[in-house]
């Protein structure tokens, strides 16, 4: 067998231990995310429950509207225009147009696209460190990142020695906000809840193969047909998902600085990239402001605005990376690794993250640090690696100890969001998916509702129609000023003075009066009774359609 069928031979058992083990994880994990029971629509896991009721919104936009009104209004927001990076979305709105039900429309995509990652993660690692045995080890340090918070659990089991514990571990041990650790697993945090990065995520480390196979080879034999056609993946990025469009703009930034004599063909790469990319944040983002969005912000959540526990940095560094960030810098000056342009913007974009805010809601940063942690896990892996191959015994257990206090946290994580038997949520009720239902057959896909701004609000998420104000939390997190509107909604719910000039200024159609329009808006029920129609009611719910020619007239 020659050198090349070996490494080939290497090459092929790498990826099918990554299938054997991190894609069964994936394929199992993702068949429990999303579940209906007899009581309801149920998510798998917290992070999920609390952001895929805005992407259910977003999908609805492409099941349901027709084509020429996709992009004519943000579906909860009135006075946005619908800017949000939508191509995940998308996709599982057109599945769903073409017949999937909502629960594999959603999952289909996001099991592909975690394979597409997993195959392309261990390439790029491959490719880098050389050695398919390194390359799955570096996707388990990316997948089980945490800080110390395994420690915690080590204490409760020692309190508390019992087979209990261990089966369920009693909380996210990446993430004890009340003991500063907030760096969450990136499975937890990001691969899960956040359809964009894992869409996007495996394109950009497409193109980055891509590039860093030129760049070694010399450019040879890579026509511009070529580079123009690798330039049109980090345009879709813009449509997908901007932290990893950002991303790679520096990291090939910093390739091009490592590799200027080739600066032709990366100008033909950068212009057929620069040329889509810029028309479709222009369409996309024009007026959002989006720029505004980055901030001076030294210290992230160590900042002074967000660190009410005055955790000073170094101890907070401590706390959410533990030996990772130690072990990155010892191999980067052992290995010179600050010599590779990937693994120097690794670098890079962490010391960006503590030094400026990239979405007006801090915490989104995490969306950055998840390539620098990408990144990193290369020296990481290699210095263990290095550890591991002497033969002093000491230093293996010295390899193995390190190896545990990076991945222990990310591992309990892992280990708990399986166990979706007892950590799922449920989303809605039956009662709230057959109204839906119901009021998808009165209503039009472009009708407007009055309703609280309820982050699982079924009017959005599952009947797919607009409402005024959605989840206020999500409006904030995008660097949108509500107020405005919010205190409209509040006007017209309670049945204030002027309500009937709101509900025609904003072409309100429907009025939904629930549980939460109750609680948080003070709805007033009998106003819209004796004003309007109430033409659906359920135990918990009343929908009135409003009638703008009269309402001001009756009683």
């Amino acid at each position: 067998m020659t050198n090349g069928e070996t490494d080939r031979s290497s090459f092929v058992r790498g990826l099918v231990a990554i299938l054997a083990t991190w894609g069964v994880y994936f394929c199992l994990l993702w068949s429990r995310m999303l579940f209906e029971k007899s009581d309801g629509l149920y998510a798998g896991w917290r992070t999920l429950w609390a952001d895929w009721s805005v992407h259910f919104a977003y999908a609805n936009v492409f099941a349901y509207r027709r084509v020429g009104d996709w992009f004519s209004s943000n579906p909860i927001f009135v006075q946005g225009d619908f800017d949000y990076p939508f191509l995940a979305d998308a996709l599982s709105g057109l599945l769903m147009r073409a017949g999937l039900d909502r629960i594999w429309a959603f999952l289909l995509p996001s099991v592909v696209a975690t394979l597409v990652l997993l195959v392309l993660l261990y390439v790029f690692y491959e490719r880098i460190l050389r050695s398919p045995k390194l390359a799955v080890l570096a996707c388990t340090l990316f997948f089980t990142n945490g800080g110390m918070g395994f420690l915690k659990f080590a204490a409760e089991l020692a309190q508390n020695p019992s087979l209990k514990l261990l089966l369920l571990p009693p909380r996210e041990y990446t993430y004890l906000p009340q003991e500063g650790i907030q760096w969450i697993n990136i499975v937890s945090s990001e691969l899960l809840p956040q359809r964009a990065l894992l869409l996007g995520m495996p394109i950009g480390l497409a193109v980055l193969i891509t590039l860093r196979r030129y760049v070694e080879s010399g450019f040879a034999d890579v026509s511009r047909a070529k580079l123009c056609a690798l330039g049109l993946l980090p345009a879709v990025l813009v449509v997908t998902h901007m932290h990893t469009f950002l991303a790679l703009v520096l990291l090939c930034g910093i390739l091009l600085l490592f590799d200027r004599r080739n600066y032709p063909k990366w100008l033909i790469f950068a212009g057929s990239a620069a040329l889509p990319s810029t028309i479709l944040f222009a369409l996309l983002y024009a007026g959002t402001g989006a720029g505004s969005f980055i901030t001076w912000y030294p210290g992230w959540l160590t900042n002074a605005a967000q660190n009410r526990q005055l955790i000073p940095l170094w101890l907070f560094l401590w706390l959410n990376w533990g030996v990772f960030l130690p072990i990155a810098a010892v191999s980067l000056i052992r290995f010179r690794y600050f010599r590779d342009p990937l693994v120097l913007g690794g670098v890079v974009l962490f010391v960006l993250c503590f030094l400026f805010r990239f979405q007006p809601y801090a915490w989104d940063n995490t969306k950055l640090l998840t390539w620098s942690h990408l990144l990193l896990c290369v020296p990481v892996a290699r210095y263990l690696a290095h550890l591991w191959s002497r033969p002093n015994p000491i230093s293996r257990c010295v390899a193995v100890a390190l190896l545990l206090f990076t991945t222990a946290s990310g591992t309990l994580e892992l280990w708990r969001i399986s166990r979706t038997d007892r950590v799922a949520a449920r989303m809605w009720s039956r009662e709230e998916m057959a109204l839906a239902e119901t009021f998808q057959g009165i209503s039009e896909p472009t009708d407007l509702v009055l309703c609280s701004d309820d982050h699982h609000h079924w009017v959005p998420s599952l009947s797919g129609r607009r409402i005024l104000l959605g989840f206020r939390g999500w409006l904030a997190s995008y660097g949108v000023d509500y107020r405005p509107v919010e205190r409209d909604v509040m006007t017209m719910l309670s049945g204030r003075p002027g309500t009937e000039d709101l509900l025609e200024r904003y072409g309100v159609d429907f009025v939904v009066i629930g549980r939460t329009e109750r609680r948080d808006f003070g709805a007033n029920e009998s106003y819209f009774e004796q004003r309007h129609e109430l033409i659906l009611e359920q135990a918990n719910y009343k929908v009135f359609e409003v009638d703008r020619e009269s309402g001001s007239d009756r009683p």
